[in-house]
Protein backbone atom coordinates (compact mmCIF):
# COMPACT_ATOMS: atom_id res chain seq x y z
CA UNK A 1 0.00 0.00 0.00
CA UNK A 2 1.10 3.35 -0.82
CA UNK A 3 0.58 6.81 1.18
CA UNK A 4 0.52 9.61 -0.44
CA UNK A 5 0.79 12.68 2.18
CA UNK A 6 1.08 16.51 0.78
CA UNK A 7 1.45 19.00 3.16
CA UNK A 8 -0.85 21.30 1.77
CA UNK A 9 -3.13 21.50 -1.54
CA UNK A 10 -3.00 24.17 -3.71
CA UNK A 11 -4.51 27.61 -2.64
CA UNK A 12 -4.63 30.83 -3.34
CA UNK A 13 -3.35 32.92 -0.17
CA UNK A 14 -3.69 36.65 0.87
CA UNK A 15 -0.20 37.95 1.95
CA UNK A 16 0.35 40.43 4.51
CA UNK A 17 3.93 40.75 5.54
CA UNK A 18 4.33 37.15 4.54
CA UNK A 19 5.39 38.10 0.61
CA UNK A 20 8.48 37.22 1.87
CA UNK A 21 8.16 33.84 1.83
CA UNK A 22 7.10 33.63 -1.80
CA UNK A 23 9.62 33.55 -5.11
CA UNK A 24 7.61 36.03 -7.05
CA UNK A 25 4.78 37.28 -5.20
CA UNK A 26 2.45 38.82 -7.39
CA UNK A 27 0.50 42.28 -6.57
CA UNK A 28 -3.27 42.50 -7.80
CA UNK A 29 -3.03 45.92 -9.29
CA UNK A 30 -6.99 46.18 -10.41
CA UNK A 31 -9.84 44.63 -9.30
CA UNK A 32 -13.16 43.57 -11.29
CA UNK A 33 -14.12 47.52 -11.30
CA UNK A 34 -10.74 48.24 -12.36
CA UNK A 35 -9.53 50.12 -8.91
CA UNK A 36 -6.39 48.76 -7.25
CA UNK A 37 -6.42 47.40 -3.85
CA UNK A 38 -2.56 46.61 -3.35
CA UNK A 39 -3.58 43.01 -2.11
CA UNK A 40 -0.58 40.02 -2.77
CA UNK A 41 -1.48 36.88 -3.59
CA UNK A 42 0.56 33.70 -4.43
CA UNK A 43 0.39 30.22 -5.35
CA UNK A 44 1.59 27.56 -2.67
CA UNK A 45 4.24 25.42 -3.93
CA UNK A 46 3.11 21.68 -1.94
CA UNK A 47 5.78 18.83 -1.01
CA UNK A 48 4.38 15.67 -1.55
CA UNK A 49 5.73 12.23 0.06
CA UNK A 50 4.89 8.78 -1.23
CA UNK A 51 5.76 6.42 1.67
CA UNK A 52 5.14 2.58 1.31
CA UNK A 53 3.11 1.14 4.27
CA UNK A 54 4.85 -1.61 6.21
CA UNK A 55 2.77 -4.53 7.59
CA UNK A 56 3.98 -3.62 11.08
CA UNK A 57 2.37 -0.09 11.02
CA UNK A 58 -0.14 0.85 13.85
CA UNK A 59 -1.16 4.01 12.89
CA UNK A 60 -0.78 7.87 11.26
CA UNK A 61 -0.86 10.69 13.03
CA UNK A 62 -1.32 14.14 11.57
CA UNK A 63 -0.77 17.06 13.62
CA UNK A 64 0.36 20.62 13.53
CA UNK A 65 2.96 23.29 14.88
CA UNK A 66 0.57 23.10 18.64
CA UNK A 67 1.74 19.40 19.28
CA UNK A 68 4.90 19.16 17.38
CA UNK A 69 6.17 22.30 19.82
CA UNK A 70 6.08 20.06 23.20
CA UNK A 71 6.07 16.89 21.80
CA UNK A 72 8.40 14.69 19.45
CA UNK A 73 8.23 12.23 17.55
CA UNK A 74 8.89 9.25 19.72
CA UNK A 75 6.80 11.03 22.42
CA UNK A 76 3.60 11.17 20.90
CA UNK A 77 3.42 7.62 19.04
CA UNK A 78 4.54 6.56 22.73
CA UNK A 79 1.12 8.40 24.39
CA UNK A 80 -1.01 7.63 21.55
CA UNK A 81 -0.37 3.60 21.82
CA UNK A 82 -1.04 3.97 25.79
CA UNK A 83 -3.94 5.48 25.35
CA UNK A 84 -4.91 3.17 22.68
CA UNK A 85 -5.05 0.69 25.02
CA UNK A 86 -7.28 1.85 27.57
CA UNK A 87 -9.83 3.06 24.71
CA UNK A 88 -10.61 2.74 21.30
CA UNK A 89 -12.58 5.82 20.85
CA UNK A 90 -10.18 7.86 19.00
CA UNK A 91 -11.93 11.00 19.48
CA UNK A 92 -11.53 10.89 22.97
CA UNK A 93 -7.73 9.60 22.18
CA UNK A 94 -7.14 12.86 20.37
CA UNK A 95 -8.46 15.28 22.91
CA UNK A 96 -5.86 13.60 25.18
CA UNK A 97 -3.50 14.77 22.90
CA UNK A 98 -4.56 18.18 22.88
CA UNK A 99 -5.65 18.73 26.43
CA UNK A 100 -1.79 17.22 27.43
CA UNK A 101 -0.01 19.58 25.01
CA UNK A 102 -2.08 22.12 26.53
CA UNK A 103 -0.84 21.17 29.71
CA UNK A 104 3.15 20.96 28.53
CA UNK A 105 2.79 24.45 27.65
CA UNK A 106 1.49 24.70 23.74
CA UNK A 107 0.53 28.17 22.60
CA UNK A 108 -0.15 27.23 19.04
CA UNK A 109 -3.03 26.55 17.04
CA UNK A 110 -3.53 22.48 17.56
CA UNK A 111 -5.22 19.84 15.17
CA UNK A 112 -4.97 16.07 15.23
CA UNK A 113 -5.96 13.21 12.97
CA UNK A 114 -5.36 9.65 14.01
CA UNK A 115 -6.11 6.83 11.68
CA UNK A 116 -5.51 3.63 12.71
CA UNK A 117 -4.76 0.39 10.97
CA UNK A 118 -5.37 -2.97 11.67
CA UNK A 119 -2.20 -3.89 14.03
CA UNK A 120 -2.78 -0.65 15.79
CA UNK A 121 -2.95 -1.61 19.90
CA UNK A 122 -6.04 -2.85 20.96
CA UNK A 123 -7.62 -2.14 24.40
CA UNK A 124 -6.27 -4.22 27.13
CA UNK A 125 -7.43 -4.79 30.42
CA UNK A 126 -4.14 -5.07 32.36
CA UNK A 127 -3.47 -1.40 30.64
CA UNK A 128 -7.02 -0.39 32.13
CA UNK A 129 -6.40 -1.49 35.14
CA UNK A 130 -3.36 0.33 35.65
CA UNK A 131 -4.33 2.96 34.33
CA UNK A 132 -7.19 3.27 36.49
CA UNK A 133 -5.05 2.52 39.62
CA UNK A 134 -3.46 5.25 38.69
CA UNK A 135 -6.02 7.80 38.95
CA UNK A 136 -6.83 6.68 42.55
CA UNK A 137 -3.23 7.26 43.31
CA UNK A 138 -3.31 10.45 41.98
CA UNK A 139 -7.21 11.37 43.21
CA UNK A 140 -5.41 9.83 47.05
CA UNK A 141 -2.36 12.34 46.76
CA UNK A 142 -4.36 15.24 45.87
CA UNK A 143 -6.89 14.60 48.89
CA UNK A 144 -3.82 14.25 51.30
CA UNK A 145 -2.13 17.45 50.00
CA UNK A 146 -5.23 19.31 50.14
CA UNK A 147 -5.92 17.95 53.74
CA UNK A 148 -2.40 18.83 55.50
CA UNK A 149 -2.23 22.68 53.85
CA UNK A 150 -3.49 22.92 57.23
CA UNK A 151 -2.83 26.89 58.86
CA UNK A 152 -0.79 27.81 55.62
CA UNK A 153 -4.18 27.98 53.94
CA UNK A 154 -5.07 26.08 51.18
CA UNK A 155 -2.58 25.35 48.30
CA UNK A 156 -3.03 26.59 44.88
CA UNK A 157 -3.24 24.28 42.02
CA UNK A 158 0.30 25.23 40.54
CA UNK A 159 1.49 24.11 43.90
CA UNK A 160 -0.56 20.59 43.79
CA UNK A 161 1.29 19.99 40.49
CA UNK A 162 4.74 20.77 41.99
CA UNK A 163 4.49 18.73 44.62
CA UNK A 164 3.53 15.67 42.44
CA UNK A 165 5.77 16.42 39.77
CA UNK A 166 8.36 16.14 42.81
CA UNK A 167 7.22 12.65 43.12
CA UNK A 168 8.26 9.60 41.94
CA UNK A 169 4.68 8.64 40.38
CA UNK A 170 4.61 5.00 38.73
CA UNK A 171 2.87 4.06 35.55
CA UNK A 172 2.65 7.49 34.44
CA UNK A 173 1.07 8.04 30.61
CA UNK A 174 4.58 7.49 28.67
CA UNK A 175 5.67 11.02 26.30
CA UNK A 176 2.44 12.24 28.63
CA UNK A 177 3.94 12.31 32.17
CA UNK A 178 1.92 14.28 34.89
CA UNK A 179 0.65 16.27 31.86
CA UNK A 180 -1.14 13.28 30.78
CA UNK A 181 -3.21 13.55 33.84
CA UNK A 182 -3.59 16.68 34.89
CA UNK A 183 -7.09 16.68 34.14
CA UNK A 184 -7.91 13.60 37.27
CA UNK A 185 -5.74 16.39 38.76
CA UNK A 186 -7.57 19.03 38.50
CA UNK A 187 -11.36 17.61 38.91
CA UNK A 188 -10.18 17.01 42.45
CA UNK A 189 -8.67 20.11 43.21
CA UNK A 190 -11.53 21.54 42.11
CA UNK A 191 -14.12 19.15 43.94
CA UNK A 192 -12.48 19.86 47.33
CA UNK A 193 -11.90 23.55 46.85
CA UNK A 194 -14.74 24.68 45.65
CA UNK A 195 -14.70 28.42 47.05
CA UNK A 196 -11.63 29.02 44.88
CA UNK A 197 -10.85 31.93 42.80
CA UNK A 198 -10.26 31.81 39.07
CA UNK A 199 -6.97 30.43 38.57
CA UNK A 200 -6.74 30.80 34.97
CA UNK A 201 -5.52 27.83 32.56
CA UNK A 202 -2.76 26.01 32.21
CA UNK A 203 -1.02 28.68 30.45
CA UNK A 204 -1.47 30.31 33.15
CA UNK A 205 0.85 28.34 35.61
CA UNK A 206 4.45 29.04 36.07
CA UNK A 207 5.80 25.29 35.07
CA UNK A 208 3.99 23.10 32.36
CA UNK A 209 3.41 19.57 32.68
Amino acid sequence: MCLKLSTVNRYLCKLGNMGAFLDKPKTEKHNAHGAGNGLRYGLSKPEVYEIVRAEEDEFIVLACDGIWDVMSNEELCEFVKSRLEVSDDLEKVCNWVVDTCLHKGSRDNMSIVLVCFSNAPKVSDEAMKRDADLDKHLESRVEEIMEKSGEEGMPDLAQVMRILSAENIPNLPPGGGLAGKRNIIEAVYNRLNPHRENEGGAGDLEDPW
